[in-house]
């Protein structure tokens, strides 16, 4: 007991962390403690004493250098990730299914001009060049697609 502050600087030393000391002082006491029996004077216990602690600090460094623990931030970062993966998975599955639900319920012409102006981002008048319809006549058909998409899915979920 009379060395315990100098073992406690040898394993500060050896661990560059604090906290860890008194595991690491703890360690060494229990296993000095199975080896009481045998110790014949102090000054053995002493020089038993400062290498069983340092040795302790080495194999908690070490351990610790091999198994890093993830801090608070990383793993909440880890929880905002696969949380934001799952919304943008079950994002993507109700957009799909909305696509086939589309594609059942409209008229081909709806469902090309629905496709070309909400999923392609095509504009109105690029849609009646490649259609060949008037702009207005795109404008009447994507509203009655997106009311016939709407009904469907009222149907479907109500």
């Amino acid at each position: 007991m009379r060395i315990k502050d100098r073992l406690r600087s040898v394993a500060a030393g050896i661990t560059g962390n604090h906290d860890e000391v008194e595991d690491v002082l703890n360690d060494a006491f229990c296993k000095l403690w199975s080896k009481y029996p045998e110790l014949e004077n102090e000054i053995e216990a002493a020089k038993l004493s400062f290498t069983v602690v340092r040795n302790s600090a080495i194999a908690m460094r070490r351990h610790n250098l091999l198994h890093p623990v993830e801090g608070v931030e990383n793993i909440s970062d880890t929880i905002r990730n696969s949380e934001e993966e799952e919304e943008e998975r079950e994002k993507r599955e109700l957009y799909d299914s909305l696509l086939a639900m589309a594609s059942k319920v409209l008229k081909p012409t709806q469902y090309q001009i629905f496709i070309m102006h909400d999923v392609e981002n095509y504009s109105y008048p690029e849609i009646a060049v490649r259609l060949e319809m008037t702009q207005i006549n795109v404008r009447q058909q994507l509203s009655r697609a997106r009311k016939a998409i709407r009904e469907e899915f009222r149907k479907i979920n109500y």
